[in-house]
């Protein structure tokens, strides 16, 4: 007798994590959360967190987002701020002083490089929820840049908060209410950072429909004045860098 064997082959589809049921999405996110609350450094985490605490409340943002010309030029036009289109040498010989140059220079001093962002998010279907979430993060060192906020844990807390304040994005509040009550027991001055950074946020023009690859040559403070922030600014944060671990 022959046998037949009939194998079947799964395949995985994608679901957008804005179709998830409230309590799947708020899951993912809080593990997400509980991994960064641990470690900070997991930027992975953060993003896993956002995309699933902010999946429920995007609708309002990707609109704003259309609604504006820009920002519907910057769709259009496929813009990308990433390995492919950024070059941080070309941008770190501009005059200093300029968008350019600074955003090089802090890309450098920082270790950091454009293509870690190379590629759609996951978990997002949606091709214009994609692209605007994308944006955000293609732009996120941009945001430190203009508003002056450090890389360390307490300078990425008030730039959550100026997050919130500036675009109400659920998870941004959350990480800043949460990190900034991590932080307070190490440092008072995540206080004043944090209000003054909701201040900024709240003032602000709209940051996630500025076209910055068509400023890379104006000056930093210009820029600024575009975008209704402070134009020296002091710095933010900077003084948490190693705290935790060294407290762990």
């Amino acid at each position: 007798m022959m046998t037949t064997t009939t194998t079947t082959t799964a395949t995985t589809e994608t679901i957008d994590a804005s179709s998830l049921p409230a309590t799947v999405r708020w899951g993912r996110a809080l593990r997400a959360l509980s991994r960064v609350l641990r470690n900070p450094e997991e930027t992975d985490q953060v993003l896993i967190f956002t995309t699933y605490a902010n999946a429920g409340t995007n609708n309002d943002r990707i609109d704003n987002f259309f609604n504006d010309p820009v920002g519907h030029r910057l769709f259009d036009e496929h813009r990308a701020l990433d390995s492919h289109t950024i070059d941080l040498d070309a941008l770190y010989a501009l005059p200093s002083g300029t968008l350019g140059h600074a955003y090089a220079s802090f890309m450098k001093r920082h270790g950091l490089t454009p293509n870690v962002f190379d590629g759609p998010p996951d978990d997002i279907t949606d091709e214009h929820r994609s692209y605007v979430i994308q944006r955000m993060r293609q732009t996120h060192d941009l945001w430190h840049v203009v508003t002056n906020a450090e890389t360390d844990p307490a300078g990425e807390v008030a730039l959550q908060a100026f997050y919130y304040a500036h675009i109400g994005a659920p998870g941004s509040g959350i990480l800043a209410a949460l990190g900034m009550l991590k932080t307070v027991r190490h440092d008072r001055r995540i206080l004043r950072d944090v209000a003054e950074m909701i201040g900024r946020g709240r003032n602000a023009k709209a940051l996630p429909m500025f076209a910055w690859e068509d400023h890379w040559q104006t000056p930093l403070t210009e820029v600024r004045r575009l975008l209704n922030l402070p134009e020296n600014p002091r710095s933010i944060g900077g003084y948490t860098t190693g705290a935790f671990q060294a407290a762990a």
